[in-house]
């Protein structure tokens, strides 16, 4: 059981990020931030009697990344591993510093520019979850959370698949408040598209390097790689654009792909992935991931056609996927025509979800290079991925809640 009262200790010479945890402490009744203005690495054995009477540890790495992870490493010794602690650090701390940390037992690594919300977010899972699990094996919390991975895929160019993946992600996070400030849910949005993927460009984000390097170097991501490469792009909103730089497809392995999205779901409550046209062999671990495919296409005779090819293979990927087909660029009927009963049998499934043709709305996003949320809330087609996101957040909560009673007899 939770105790009643629980401390945080916060370990920084800014006073500023004592300031911002305390500020966001106050929002946990019975929740006390102690204060220590140093370097966690310059206190030694005042830092295992500050994790030994406290319930979180916070501290700020100050450059030494190596003597901040001997410390940790010392204080869960100490406290025989039952404490969690969080760290903030630089947003271009190198990789390889990052790791150290991470490998010494640290719970998560948060850049100092982050927001209150996300400080809140990290201070919460940290206290909430019982007991301090084994670093190399994820926190308890991440190995209970899966979120839903939902690519969306595209029949022809130009059928609307990125606008939908950037949207349907914006979505997700279900933003409220105040200027809509506060996200419910954390969504990762990833290009896959190494050659021509354009989702950076629909939130003016900047290239991505990341998935260039992971093609070209070859090695397969860890957890911190997979957090780290995620730009913010909205409250709640992370994402993973593509390269400047062409890579060929068959660069990726499957086992990279299947390590960044493994990562990225114990992270996030949903993982939007915009998928390429092409096909390779590293979409197999996406396919065998997904909870949920959007297939966008349109109702004419080639884009029928070319969407039944790209089912049967993704079938043929895995068996157990469950595709939704999205009419782009139409309303729906009234009343079904012959010509779009004739395709969903060829299809053999149903038309699930209709964007409306509105290129005024799309246009507006795409040139201030902001999600349809903020440049034109009220448009059809804006009302329509809305839809789309709250059938997905429904089947996730349902999922969540036919796992609960099984998690609840867990000793």
């Amino acid at each position: 059981m939770q105790a009643e009262t629980q401390s945080i200790v916060v370990i920084s010479k800014d006073p500023a990020v004592s300031t911002l945890v305390a500020s966001v402490a106050q929002f946990r009744p019975g929740t006390g931030v102690q204060k220590c203005a140093a370097a966690l690495c310059d206190i030694n054995g005042t830092a295992l009697q500050l994790a030994e009477d406290n319930d979180l540890v916070i501290f700020r790495a100050e450059g030494n990344a190596e003597q901040d992870a001997a410390a940790v490493r010392g204080m869960l010794q100490r406290t025989g591993g039952a404490k969690r602690i969080l760290a903030l650090a630089d947003a271009a701390m190198p990789f390889a510093d990052l790791r150290r940390l991470m490998d010494a037992g640290v719970c998560d690594v948060l850049p100092d520019t982050v927001s209150a919300d996300e400080l809140s977010a990290a201070i919460r899972k940290c206290l909430d979850q019982p007991g301090q699990p084994d670093p190399r094996a994820g926190t308890g919390a991440e190995r209970s959370r899966e979120g839903m991975v939902i690519p969306v895929a595209q029949s022809c160019g130009g059928a609307g698949a990125t606008m939908l993946a950037v949207n349907l992600a914006d979505c997700l996070t279900r933003r409220r408040g105040l200027r809509r400030k506060e996200a419910e849910f954390r969504v990762a949005l990833v290009d896959l598209d190494l050659q021509f993927g354009a989702v950076g460009s629909f939130l003016d984000l900047p290239p991505n390097r990341c998935l260039y390097e992971l093609a070209s170097e070859g090695f397969v991501p860890d957890r911190v790689f997979a957090e780290q490469s995620l730009t913010e792009a909205a409250p709640g909103l992370r994402v993973l654009a593509a390269p400047a730089e062409i890579a060929p497809l068959h660069a990726l392995k499957p086992e990279q792909v299947q390590a960044l999205i493994s990562h990225l779901r114990l992270q996030f409550d949903f993982v939007v992935i915009d998928l390429p046209r092409a096909l390779a062999e590293w979409l197999t671990p996406v396919l065998e991931a997904a909870e949920r495919l959007l297939m966008v296409t349109g109702s004419s005779v080639p884009a029928i056609c070319q969407a039944r090819r790209l089912l049967d293979f993704y079938g043929e990927a895995s068996m157990s996927l469950q595709t939704d087909i999205v009419i782009s660029r139409e309303r729906k009927p009234l009343i079904a025509p012959s010509h779009h009963k004739e395709a969903a049998r060829l299809l053999q499934k149903p038309f699930r979800y209709w964007l409306p043709d509105d290129a005024s709305a799309a246009a507006a996003a795409v040139d201030h290079g902001v999600p349809l949320s903020a440049a034109a809330r009220r448009s059809g087609l804006a009302k329509a991925v809305r839809g789309m996101a709250q059938d997905l957040i429904k089947a996730r909560n349902a999922r969540a809640g036919a796992a609960q009673p099984a998690q609840g007899k867990a000793v």
